[in-house]
């Protein structure tokens, strides 16, 4: 028997329309970043700078895709997909990911090429000021995106504002690289464009190591923990077991069975299951739970069950 509704509670940052401007505004000035870099590479032949763009640029096509899967995933569940389409975000990340790989290996490519076949360079400043705009276009949308997610308590957004915060450390690499450059240490632009690459490629392993706990759907076990507590407290609940959850785009959905009264009616044990439901909403708002009732006794039914 189970107690079926299910509310949803703070389904995730980007459902806000603050949290979704913050992205959008975040995509334009790396988008506006990422042209200027682009402009200035192909006029002073850097490879430090074009890794840049690309990183940037990526970023800006990242987020596009990003928004594009939100969109998808808010759609309600049909005949086929049955569970709906939160998903769609695992699916994401996988485009991001051949984003990212194919952005670092073209920024490792030029920048190899420059250190094979070194190129007379031009338009220092120029390369200089183009590399500052993309540290101050990292910083700003840095400090606007986890201002927004700390005030809708959003660790994703704020997140996101740390990465860019070091995407502004990338951007001043490529600024030192081109002003080494400009120095008389040729070499030193080619190989800010590689240190780029490698940590382009860094960002990369973090990506793919989420994507990975996420299709074994890993849980964090304090989030178990959590919600069994929460059931535990509700009155008439006399044992929490064979809890289950896995995340579906930013939804923890969670299986949990219920002990109570086996002498209760069908009414009271539903109106136990509501009582859990609304509980462990409060702990764990990204949770949408499936409430099984057993029947209690001393030694529950299913005693044999074990946590998976």
């Amino acid at each position: 028997m189970a107690g079926g509704q299910g509310h949803v509670h703070g389904t995730g940052a980007y459902d806000s329309r603050d949290a979704v401007r913050a992205v959008i505004v975040s995509a334009v000035a790396l988008g506006f970043a990422s042209a200027v870099e682009f402009w200035a590479s192909l006029a002073g032949h850097s490879a430090g700078v074009l890794a840049d763009a690309l990183h940037n640029a990526g970023d800006v096509l990242t987020t596009a895709v990003l928004l594009a899967a939100f969109a998808l995933a808010r759609r309600p569940a049909n005949r086929r997909f049955t569970s709906g389409f939160g998903r769609i975000e695992d699916v994401a990340t996988l485009l991001i990911i051949v984003v990212i790989v194919v952005t670092a290996a073209l920024a490792a490519y030029e920048s190899v090429l420059k250190l094979l076949r070194p190129e007379a360079y031009g338009n220092y400043l120029f390369n200089i000021l183009a590399a500052a705009v993309g540290v101050a276009a990292n910083l700003g949308v840095s400090e606007y995106k986890i201002r927004v997610g700390r005030g809708l308590n959003s660790s994703a957004l704020e997140a996101d504002g740390v990465h860019s915060r070091i995407d502004a450390l990338v951007s001043a690499g490529a600024a030192i690289g081109i002003g080494l450059a400009w120095a008389g240490l040729t070499l030193a632009d080619p190989i800010a464009g590689l240190l780029i690459t490698l940590m382009i490629l860094y960002i990369l392993a973090g990506t793919v190591k989420d994507l990975f706990l996420r299709m074994m759907d890993a849980v964090d076990p304090h989030l178990i923990e959590d919600i069994r507590e929460a059931a535990a407290r509700v009155d008439g609940v006399l044992g929490v077991h064979d809890v289950r959850a896995r995340w579906v785009g930013r939804e923890l959905v969670a299986v949990i069975h219920i002990d109570c009264d086996r002498r209760a009616s069908l009414e009271s044990a539903h109106a136990v299951a509501q009582k859990v439901e609304h509980e462990v909403a409060h702990d764990v708002p990204t949770a949408r739970l499936d409430i099984h009732m057993d029947p209690g006794t001393t030694q529950h039914s299913h005693a044999g069950h074990h946590d998976h």
